[in-house]
């Protein structure tokens, strides 16, 4: 495991119940997170197959 989530284990309890954080520690926990993270590329658009048949005459 990486340091962060044996910091958060350590502090974890086990009691079943939510911990508040504040939003400050919650931000730079999510900030250290996404800077481990590589930079993720935008996915190509591709076309749709065509999943019926068209059984009559177009009007």
């Amino acid at each position: 495991m990486g340091d962060d989530a044996e910091i958060m284990m350590a502090h974890a309890t086990n009691n079943g119940s939510a911990q508040s954080i504040s939003a400050n520690d919650f931000n730079e926990r999510v900030k250290r997170l996404l800077e481990k993270k590589p930079a993720v590329e935008p996915a190509q658009a591709k076309q749709a197959a065509r999943r019926f048949s068209r059984s009559g005459p177009r009007t």
